[in-house]
C-alpha cells in the first residue's frame, strides 16, 4: 500500500501538541528529508470552510519574518479537507513548561528570555504585524534561543479583516490581555507590550498580575483593576524593573514604551541590576483635537451623552459586583442558574432584553450606572407631540458600534461557550464546542450572523445531546440571537 502523505509530501508521524481546533505532529518532508511541525486543522470537523482563509493568513503572517526569535514557516495550504501549516521542528520545552517544573524564575532567565522577547516583537512589529497572544505557552525555549511560536491571530497593525476578525471581537488570552483588547478595541504595537509585562510578572512570580478561572473577571480586572507592583510579590526585584513592568501594565497605551525603548532598559537593567532607575521616554502625549461645540440637539429632545475614549481608564468594578463574580463557579450550580436566568430573560423579552443586556454588561465592566428604555417604549402621554424622545423601536439601528451591544453580544458568546462546558463530556460536546468557535467568530465579523447561528442551532437538534442538554444550548444560543 502506498504512503499516505499529505500534500504528497509530508509524513504524519506523532501528535506533539493540540488545542483550539488544531493539531501539531512531528512530520517529516520525504522531499527535502527533512523532520518538520506540521500544524493541521480538519475542516469538516469544524464545518467552516472560511478556516481555510484563516490559515491562508497565518501562513503569509508568518512567512513576512525573517527573525531567530519567531518560528520559521515553510509551506502552508488545504489538502483535502485538511488545512496544514509546515513551520520549523523546534526541540525544547515551552516557557509555560519551564515555569510549570521549577517554578518562577531567576532575575538572570528572566531578563534573558524577556530580552529575547522583545526583539521577536520588534520584528513583528517591523512588518505591521502585532501577535496579540504573548503567553508562556507560545514563548518557545530551544538551544539557548527564544521563539515566538502561533502568529495564528496576528493582525497587521491598525487593520481588521472584516472576512476574519472584527474590531469588537475580543481574541487572545485573558491573563495576558491588554486592556484595550479586552474592551474590543483596535490593537497595536502597544497591545503586545502589556503582554510583555504580564510574562515578565509570570516569569518572577509565578503568575501573571491577574489569574482565575473566570475569563470574564480576569478581563474586566484588566480593564478596571490597578495591578499589583512587581515588588510587592517579589521584593528582591530590582527597582527599575518593576518601574519597567508598571509602566508596560499601563492601562493608556500611550503611557507604555515602545520595543526599543523597553529594550534598551532591559539590557541597562542586566549590566547593572542594582541600579534604582532606567531611562524610559515620558508618556506620549494624546493627540490633540481642535475644541469643537458639542452638537446642538433637536427640539425637545436630550443631547446625546458623549463617548469615552478607549484610552481614558475606567474607574473600578463596584465591590459588590466584583464580589459577586468571584464567588461564580464554572461547573456549579449558580454558574448554570445566572445563565439560565438572564438568556431565557433575553428570548422572551427580545429586543429589550437585548438593550438590557448591552447595558448591564456595560455597567459590568466600566462600574457606570446605565440606562435603558421603558418595557412598554411608549410615553406616558396618549397623544404624541414633538417634545417626546422617540422611543428606542422606532429609532434605526446606526452603523456606528455600540459598545454596550458589543459588550453584550461578547457576553452572549461566551454565555454559550459555559453552557456547553457545562455538559458532560462526549463526542457531540466536543464537536459542538468547535463548531462554535468558528461560528462566534463569524458572529462577531459580521458574517451573515443569523445565517451562522441557524446552522449551529440545527447542528445541536441534530447532535446526540440528551433534550434537555439541547435545551440548555439552545437557551444560550437564544440570547445570542436577541442581539443580533
Amino acid at each position: 500500500m502506498a504512503e499516505q502523505l499529505l500534500a504528497g509530501r509530508y509524513r504524519l508521524d506523532n501528535e506533539i501538541g493540540a488545542g483550539g481546533m488544531g493539531r501539531v505532529w512531528r512530520a517529516r518532508d520525504v522531499r527535502l528529508d527533512r523532520e518538520v511541525a506540521v500544524k493541521t486543522v480538519d475542516l469538516h470537523r469544524v464545518g467552516d470552510a472560511s478556516v481555510a482563509d484563516r490559515f491562508q493568513r497565518e501562513i503569509i503572517l508568518t512567512a513576512k519574518l525573517t527573525s531567530p526569535y519567531t518560528v520559521t514557516v515553510f509551506d502552508g495550504g488545504v489538502d483535502g479537507a485538511t488545512a496544514y501549516l509546515v513551520m520549523e521542528l523546534l526541540r525544547g520545552e515551552s516557557l509555560a513548561d519551564a515555569i510549570r517544573r521549577q517554578g518562577a524564575l531567576n532575575l538572570t532567565q528572566t531578563l534573558d528570555v524577556a530580552r529575547q522577547v522583545v526583539l521577536g516583537l520588534s520584528a513583528a512589529h517591523a512588518v505591521g504585524l502585532v501577535h496579540r497572544d504573548i503567553k508562556p505557552a507560545n514563548v518557545m525555549l530551544s538551544a539557548g534561543r527564544v521563539k515566538l511560536l502561533d502568529f495564528g491571530i496576528a493582525q497587521l497593525s491598525g487593520q481588521a479583516d472584516p472576512h476574519l476578525t472584527a474590531p469588537s471581537m475580543t481574541i487572545g488570552t485573558a491573563a495576558y490581555m491588554s486592556p484595550e483588547q479586552a474592551s474590543g478595541h483596535r490593537v497595536d504595537a502597544a497591545t503586545d507590550l502589556y503582554a510583555l509585562g504580564c510574562l515578565i510578572m509570570t516569569m518572577l512570580t509565578g503568575r501573571p498580575p491577574f489569574d482565575g478561572d473566570q475569563a470574564l473577571v480576569v478581563a474586566s480586572n484588566q480593564i478596571n483593576t490597578a495591578p499589583p507592583r512587581l515588588l510587592s510579590r517579589r521584593p528582591d526585584a530590582p527597582p527599575a524593573l518593576d518601574a519597567l513592568v508598571a509602566r508596560l501594565l499601563s492601562k493608556n497605551p500611550l503611557e507604555r514604551p515602545d520595543t526599543a525603548a523597553t529594550l534598551r532598559a532591559l539590557e541597562q537593567i542586566q549590566a547593572d541590576p542594582r541600579a534604582s532607575t532606567v531611562p524610559l521616554p515620558p508618556p506620549a502625549a494624546p493627540p490633540t483635537q481642535p475644541p469643537t461645540a458639542p452638537p446642538m440637539p433637536r427640539p425637545g429632545t436630550a443631547p446625546m451623552p458623549q463617548t469615552r475614549p478607549y484610552t481614558q481608564v475606567n474607574p473600578p468594578m463596584p465591590a459588590a459586583t466584583a464580589q459577586a463574580l468571584r464567588h461564580l463557579e464554572p461547573s456549579g450550580s449558580w454558574w448554570i442558574a445566572g445563565i439560565l436566568v438572564s438568556l431565557m430573560a433575553a428570548i422572551l423579552a427580545g429586543s429589550i432584553a437585548a438593550n438590557l443586556a448591552g447595558t448591564a454588561a456595560t455597567q459590568l465592566f466600566s462600574g457606570q450606572p446605565t440606562r435603558s428604555t421603558s418595557p412598554s417604549g411608549k410615553s406616558s402621554s396618549t397623544k404624541p407631540t414633538a417634545s417626546k424622545t422617540p422611543t428606542a423601536s422606532a429609532k434605526p439601528r446606526s452603523n456606528t458600534p455600540d459598545p454596550a451591544r458589543s459588550v453584550g453580544l461578547a457576553v452572549a458568546l461566551q454565555g454559550v461557550r459555559a453552557a456547553l462546558l457545562t455538559l458532560a463530556d462526549s463526542d457531540a460536546k466536543a464537536a459542538l464546542l468547535d463548531q462554535w468557535e468558528v461560528t462566534a467568530a463569524r458572529i462577531a465579523a459580521g458574517q451573515s450572523p443569523s445565517n451562522a447561528l441557524t446552522g449551529f442551532d440545527k447542528a445541536i437538534k441534530a447532535s446526540d445531546l440528551k433534550g434537555w442538554e439541547q435545551q440548555v444550548v439552545l437557551t444560550a444560543t437564544g440570547a445570542v440571537r436577541a442581539l443580533l
